[in-house]
């Protein structure tokens, strides 16, 4: 994986983060976020999980 966030389609950049139990990911993200901001997205997302008890946004 690229260090450097990679732009992708329709303003959206794959973002390296770190999840709540410390493993390391790849999301999508809308070009140009913080890096902090990417790292609330993920433990959103990870804190949404049905095995985790998250009810997924409709």
């Amino acid at each position: 994986m690229p260090k450097e966030p990679t732009l992708g389609r329709l303003g959206m950049e794959a973002r390296s983060v770190k999840f709540p139990d410390g493993s390391r990911g790849v999301i999508l993200v809308k070009a140009g976020i913080p890096q902090n901001e990417a790292d609330a997205l993920a433990a959103q997302v990870w804190a949404e999980r049905p095995e985790a008890g998250g009810q997924p946004k409709t």
